[in-house]
């Protein structure tokens, strides 16, 4: 059974690269026929300026239309290549390390326990530290959300404590304008009052004779 899943697992990237190959040769094709197309549009396009006045103009213009193509088709031409050898060497690591498990497989039974026994290891591990991962991201995430909460209410207390802060002014100034003013009223009747004490009283009338 082991063998039966390991032979599977070694398959499976052997058909993706399979699938690989088919689009790097219809890549290639394109390429080739972009390219073909590139020196056919550029041999009609020299062909039409020499009808034209300014000849070495257009002539100018057509070949750095041809050799803008060209160079952008030789940078996926290259971009592909690197691709290819980075895929080739990726396969001889994979076909080096099948081989390695068959000879395992092959010379001790001991052996080959020992290698799923820490395949399963090596899964394990990965598997703990993705959920590791997800919890400290989880963590992470709930400590941003408290600190923004937090943050939110010393705006919102900021905001009452200013609001107060202008509310308890403006009674202080109505206060004391209130007072200013009965201070007035009062120093204004104290002096009403003392004017009319220091009126002289009405002289009487003199008698009829």
């Amino acid at each position: 059974m082991n063998k039966l899943l390991l032979i599977a697992v070694f398959l499976l990237p052997v058909a993706a690269f399979a699938q690989r190959d088919t689009d790097a040769a219809a890549q290639r094709s394109r390429i080739a026929a972009e390219r073909a197309k590139a020196e056919s549009v550029f041999v009609a396009r020299e062909k039409a300026c020499y009808g034209k006045f300014g000849v070495n103009d257009c002539l100018k213009e057509a070949r750095e239309r041809r050799r803008s193509v060209i160079a952008d088709l030789r940078r996926q031409e290259i971009s592909l290549n690197d691709s290819e050898r980075k895929r080739r060497g990726i396969e001889r690591l994979r076909a080096n390390e099948e081989r390695a498990v068959q000879e395992r497989e092959r010379s001790d039974p001991a052996e080959r326990a020992k290698a799923v026994e820490q395949q399963r290891e090596r899964d394990t591990r990965a598997q703990d530290k993705s959920t590791g991962r997800a919890e400290r991201s989880a963590a992470e995430a709930g400590q941003a959300a408290k600190t923004q909460e937090a943050q939110r209410r010393r705006v919102a207390d900021i905001a009452q404590a200013r609001a107060q802060r202008d509310k308890d002014a403006a009674e202080n100034v109505a206060r004391r304008q209130k007072n200013e003013k009965e201070a007035k009223e009062r120093k204004e009747a104290m002096a009403k009052r003392i004017a009319e004490k220091k009126k002289p009283a009405a002289s009487s009338l003199p008698t009829p004779p």
